[in-house]
């Protein structure tokens, strides 16, 4: 008795673990920031009273914080489909087995071994405006990171750049997966190239395309190291992501309650993304 007692407990032993890990590091934080954004802090964070709504109201009556959040999204657009449509040919290209075919391909994967921190600093020398490297090349004047317009443009290109290679990968090996007899067979019937990517490949793929897209926008919602270091968020905000006005907020201004106010709506975005994605597994994703 006490032995099936102890079978029982054993892999709950086992879990504790990781247990405990989650509440201090997840839940814990997740709970203290929805009840510091009501709440008043000193410099350091810690609790003095309660403000009631009156952080979340300051929030939703700034105008920076609504330019922030329709750059955040733009930024999630841009970044996502160009990722994912990039990657998706890139993994197409890379599917036939050449003599230079693993040479491209760890060439299109080489970005995933380099830190966002040191792909934004190698960007920052290609968009300098004087003695810049695209200036060179295009032989123009103009100053990138400090045009609202451009800015925000070198910022979403070195976004793109830094995560299309692990949705490579991933795209890759769903479409290494793919049975050559279902290929060979298609091909017997008299299918091109595009009617098997599209009738075949594409569907048979589905669980890790669905995984890229959940990646991927995840990863655009949370924009951060190159926003820091290419632009600072300037010119005027123009290039400010929430995850960046989180920063901002809570580090350089001490003013942890709108930081957590942001938190929590940064939270709620991904939340709702994330929902509609998994809404739609059933119908978009095939199981082999």
């Amino acid at each position: 008795m006490k032995k099936q007692k102890k079978q029982l407990l054993y892999p709950y032993f086992l879990i504790v673990p990781t247990l405990v890990s989650c509440i201090i590091f997840k839940f814990y934080p997740f709970l203290k920031t929805i009840l510091s954004s009501f709440s008043v802090t000193d410099q350091f964070g810690a609790w003095i009273g309660w403000a009631g709504t009156t952080f979340w109201e300051m929030m939703f009556a700034d105008d920076a914080f609504w330019q922030t959040l329709v750059t955040t999204l733009k930024y999630a657009l841009i970044t996502f489909v160009g990722t994912f449509v990039i990657a998706m040919i890139l993994a197409m290209l890379s599917t036939k087995h050449t003599k230079l075919g693993k040479v491209s391909q760890m060439l299109y994967a080489l970005p995933i071994a380099i830190a966002h921190s040191t792909s934004s600093v190698i960007f920052l020398f290609v968009f300098k405006g004087e003695g810049g490297l695209l200036n060179s090349w295009l032989g123009t004047d103009i100053a990138w990171l400090t045009k609202a317009d451009t800015a925000f443009w070198a910022v979403a290109v070195v976004t793109v750049w830094t995560h299309i290679s692990g949705s490579f990968l991933y795209l890759l090996a769903g479409f290494r997966g793919v049975s050559e007899d279902i290929l060979e067979a298609a091909i017997v019937d008299g299918a091109n190239s595009f009617t098997r990517a599209v009738k075949i490949m594409i569907p048979m793929a589905s669980p890790q395309i669905f995984y890229v897209l959940f990646l991927n926008i995840i990863s655009a919602l949370g924009v951060f190291t190159q926003v820091k270091l290419l632009t600072g968020g300037g010119p005027s905000g123009a290039t400010t992501s929430l995850m960046y006005e989180i920063y901002l907020r809570a580090v350089k201004f001490g003013e942890y309650e709108y930081a957590c106010c942001v938190s929590i709506v940064t939270f709620l975005i991904i939340f709702v993304f994330t929902r509609i994605q998994f809404a739609f597994e059933k119908k978009m994703v095939y199981y082999q």
